[in-house]
């Protein structure tokens, strides 16, 4: 065969005389070149291989392009059909719901009941909705229980923090066998120069280890080690020897002491280790009555947005009753005037025709745009209630706003506001932490040392089951568990561990990062206070100011209405006197100012549970109360053993301090 390029060549070498052609060495590095690249080619890009496979073939899926976006395959419970089975309601939908006169303690009620995610009122549609961009971060009912639970570095729940005095056992058990050749003239135990020492070996180890409330690590260990081998020069071919050794360590300066302990945890077994200030069982549980202040906050708010929006719906159902009552008495005006002019003709009132059309149509507006404002204001407050989009009824407000005048007390309010608001709770907690960490970061400012001891029984014999004489008469090197337990052949030790990193740069500047955070977290908290009572006096001007407005929208509402009325008895009695423009602007006054007296008397009702909610008083009034769940039955058990030990207990008069404690159980209106 010829290839193409060596055809192309040759009828060149035809048409083109006297052209110089390629002597013979250049063609063959020439040939030599295209074959090494096209070995190159080949081994980089192998051509296909057919491959042969044992049975039938049976349909499988093939994944063409590995490139494309994938989705993760996991359990999606989805959404129940009656979610968005029926349809929402809308203008122009012609489907008539059944009425559902909600008060406001059964929409509350619903709320707590249907929200496992704590919404917010105005976190609604994407972008802005956490729930989608931020969907970590957004609160739920199983924050407490996460944080309760946590493992992680400084977000330690209190059952990861006990852990740290938890027993730990370990054992082990391995064996070996060793043949080599004796490469040594100076051999011992019979064996010669080139002889195989054939050994084998065995071992097994058990412990058990456990940290105390002061600091102190205990254990027990207990080992035993095999060895036989063939040498002439043992007691025994083969033999057992272990130990049953108990050993004890007690921080006597830095990481020493059930204070320490119960902050930061068990100092680190390593002298030389460096350990953390935020690990203990009292920080874990600060970290737990954070995370609950933290939800009770996101309660409070939730509890806000859904009364409000309540008192909005409200708003809107009034707003939309004024609209369709003065549409109603716009569509009868233009009604008389339409039949005046049919009956005395164009010249007869077609300016009032006009006039009394123009207000229809803009009142009809209106109406829409109401209508609107109240399906979009139950959408809302049935998402706040965890309510389906539609279920054939629509949500109307049973309560009516309060109109009666409220005076508060400023100092009983204020006591309030700095007693239960759970913002001001929370940064307590935070000051409280730092404290804490802070005298457990003083303590490991001191050199470390350690008290350490041991005592052991060491054990030897033939078999480590078995009869008990062997070796020497009298000796019973036979049963080796049996010479461990004679206790004759024990040992001991006793002595103290220093260390001190010289400059401890760690420690201090531990100590000044805590001193400066503590600092920082009482500084905030002194603002916040201020900051609250700053709330508090706001929410008391708004009080005021929209109870003087609720009466001065209510005198204009009286008055326009008078004024309505009025136009309305002189236009009956002598239509060509007054124009029906003027009766109708007045009814369309009238009503403005009906709408206006509602929304001022929804503003303030907004405005006391403004008040109730800047002085941390949202969930009081709305008859809520947030507790802990139960302990475990040995917990009470427990403490009640131990309430009942104290009764005998004496005092210990050499002792120097206490620990303070940690939380106080004064109610927060006894503060």
């Amino acid at each position: 065969m010829r290839c193409q390029g060596d055809e192309h060549s040759r009828s060149s070498d035809r048409s083109a005389r006297g052209v110089v052609r390629p002597q013979p060495a250049r063609r063959v590095v020439i040939v030599a070149l295209c074959v090494s690249l096209q070995l190159l080619y080949s081994c980089k890009y192998p051509a296909p291989v057919k491959k042969h496979f044992l049975g039938d073939p049976a349909p499988a899926e093939y994944i063409a392009d590995s490139t494309r976006i994938a989705h993760a395959e996991v359990f999606d419970p989805g959404v129940a059909v009656s979610e968005y089975a029926m349809e929402p309601h809308r203008l122009r939908g012609t489907r008539v719901d059944d009425v559902w006169d909600l008060t406001l303690t059964e929409a509350v009620h619903i709320a707590l009941k249907n929200s496992r995610i704590i919404r917010q009122s105005g976190a609604f549609l994407s972008p802005g909705n956490p729930l989608f961009s931020n969907p970590d971060f957004m609160p739920t009912t199983l924050d407490p229980a996460i944080q309760e639970t946590g493992v992680l570095y400084g977000q330690r729940g209190v059952e990861a923090a006990l852990s740290e005095f938890d027993a730990q056992f370990t054992t082990s058990m391995t064996w070996g066998t060793n043949r080599t050749i004796q490469n040594n003239l100076f051999t011992s135990g019979g064996l010669q120069p080139g002889d195989t020492l054939d050994e084998d070996t065995a071992n097994f180890s058990s412990g058990l280890q456990k940290r105390l409330a002061n600091g102190a690590q205990v254990g027990v260990v207990h080992s035993w080690d095999y060895s036989a081998n063939n040498t002439s020069a043992r007691l025994f071919p083969s033999v057992y020897t272990g130990l049953l050794r108990a050993e004890y360590r007690q921080p006597l300066l830095a990481g020493g002491g059930v204070e320490f302990t119960r902050i930061a945890g068990p100092v680190s077994t390593n002298i030389q280790g460096v350990t953390g200030v935020q690990q203990g069982v009292i920080i874990s549980r600060i970290n737990n009555d954070i995370a609950v202040a933290d939800f009770e906050q996101s309660i409070h708010d939730f509890i806000r947005d859904v009364e409000t929006l309540y008192w909005q719906l409200s708003l809107a159902y009034r707003a939309l009753d004024v609209e369709e009552r003065l549409l109603t008495e716009t569509a009868q005006a233009w009604t008389i005037v339409e039949n005046r002019t049919r009956v005395e003709g164009p010249g007869g009132g077609g300016v009032e025709n006009a006039e009394a059309r123009d207000l229809c149509f803009e009142t009809e507006a209106r109406l829409l745009a109401a209508r609107d404002n109240m399906y979009s204001t139950e959408a809302q407050l049935r998402r706040l209630l965890g309510l389906p989009i539609s279920d054939g009824r629509i949500i109307r407000p049973a309560d009516e706003p309060i109109s009666a005048e409220i005076l508060p007390d400023w100092a009983n309010c204020l006591r309030d506001a700095l007693a239960r608001r759970p913002e001001i709770r929370r940064q307590k907690w935070v000051v409280k932490s730092l404290s804490l960490q802070l005298l457990a970061a003083d303590n490991l400012t001191m050199p470390r040392l350690d008290l350490v001891g041991g005592y052991q029984l060491n054990g030897f014999g033939n078999n480590l089951l078995g009869p008990t004489n062997g070796g020497a008469p009298g000796q019973n090197l036979g049963n080796a568990y049996d010479n461990l337990l004679q206790g004759d052949r024990d040992g001991w030790n006793v002595g103290v561990e220093f260390s001190v990193p010289v400059g401890r740069r760690f420690a201090l500047a531990q100590v000044r990062n805590l001193e400066l955070r503590k600092a920082k977290a009482t500084m905030l908290l002194e603002e916040q206070e201020k900051e609250i009572s700053h709330e508090v006096a706001a929410a008391f001007r708004a009080l005021d100011r929209t109870y003087l407005t609720a009466q001065n929208s209510y005198n204009r509402w009286i008055t326009s209405l008078e004024r309505a009325e009025s136009l309305d008895r002189q236009y009956q009695a002598d239509s060509r006197r007054t124009q029906l423009e003027s009766v109708l602007r007045a009814k369309d006054m009238q009503a403005r100012a009906e709408v206006q007296y509602i929304q001022s008397l929804i503003e303030y009702n907004t405005s006391l549970l403004e008040l109730h909610y800047r002085t941390g008083r949202v969930l009081e009034m709305n008859h809520i109360s947030l507790h802990e769940g139960p302990w475990q039955a040995d917990a009470y058990r427990q403490a009640n053993e131990k309430y009942e030990a104290r009764q005998y207990a004496k005092d210990a008069y050499f002792k120097s301090a206490e620990p303070e404690p940690v939380t106080t159980s004064s109610s927060p209106a006894g503060n």
